[in-house]
């Protein structure tokens, strides 16, 4: 079991934030946002946790080498002006035949989603959840009828039933399917393909459509602008989920 965490871009949303570092290394009530990620997975549960840097690479490099968190290995992805599906498959040429967790930097999640997430893991499963007020930029997931198999995912969608929390499992024996789907969501997609696309295109097939995981009700963070940033450290300093 590995864990691909993407980190290969450039946040420029975030603006003069990242004008000098990369994404991952973003302070968050002091903590940059990829330390919030290492303490948010269980390391004994990988066997590896893959980050893949890009922008500012040996800044991220350095910093978790300094760290000594264990299973950890860092590699580059020089093409991290293009989609984040490229960072995908440059972790994907690391290994093979084994699951994996696949998940974005810019998120804060409690431990205790991770307790929840990890008794639901099967086949390719997308984590979501149903109690957030989804907004332009959020990935919107609609539900087939059985209310647990994905029929569609996008930003774009104006009728969903919940919402894309950003982190997908894929298991071993679903491995193999899901590696010939990143090829042809980059034929059909481009350089500007995205991870979520993989699930779009896995889910126009009734056979292959992604499962979800549902995490409602326990919250979470995304650092995307500097006004997300101010508001997930003020109201962090109150959770008590991360107490």
């Amino acid at each position: 079991m590995r864990a691909i965490v993407l980190a290969a871009g450039t946040g420029s949303r975030l603006g003069e934030i990242t004008k000098a570092r990369t994404k991952g290394m973003v302070p968050v009530n002091g903590k940059p946002l990829i330390d919030w990620l290492m303490e948010f997975f269980q390391p004994d549960f990988f066997d590896e946790i893959l980050v893949v840097g890009g922008f500012f690479y040996e800044d991220l490099r350095d910093h978790l080498h300094s760290k000594g968190y264990p299973r950890v290995r860092v590699i580059e992805n020089s093409e991290y002006l293009k989609g984040n599906i490229f960072t995908l498959m440059r972790a994907l040429k690391e290994f093979e035949r084994d699951s994996f967790l696949i998940t974005n930097v810019d998120h804060v999640y409690p431990r205790t989603m991770f307790d929840r997430m990890k008794l639901a893991l099967e086949g390719i499963t997308a984590m979501c959840d149903f109690d957030r007020d989804l907004g332009a930029d959020d990935m919107k997931v609609k539900l087939r009828g059985d209310e647990r198999t994905v029929l569609s995912i996008s930003k774009q969608l104006a009728d969903f039933d919940c919402g894309y929390i950003g982190m997908t499992y894929v298991d071993s024996l679903k491995e193999k399917l899901y590696r010939e789907t990143v090829g042809r969501t980059v034929e059909r997609f481009g350089e500007k393909a995205v991870v979520e696309n993989v699930l779009q295109l896995l889910a126009e097939d009734e056979k292959t459509a992604p499962v979800i995981c549902d995490l409602s009700g326990v919250g979470w963070y995304e650092i995307d602008t500097p006004e997300e940033l101010r508001s997930a450290e003020k109201q962090l300093l109150s959770d008590r989920n991360f107490r």
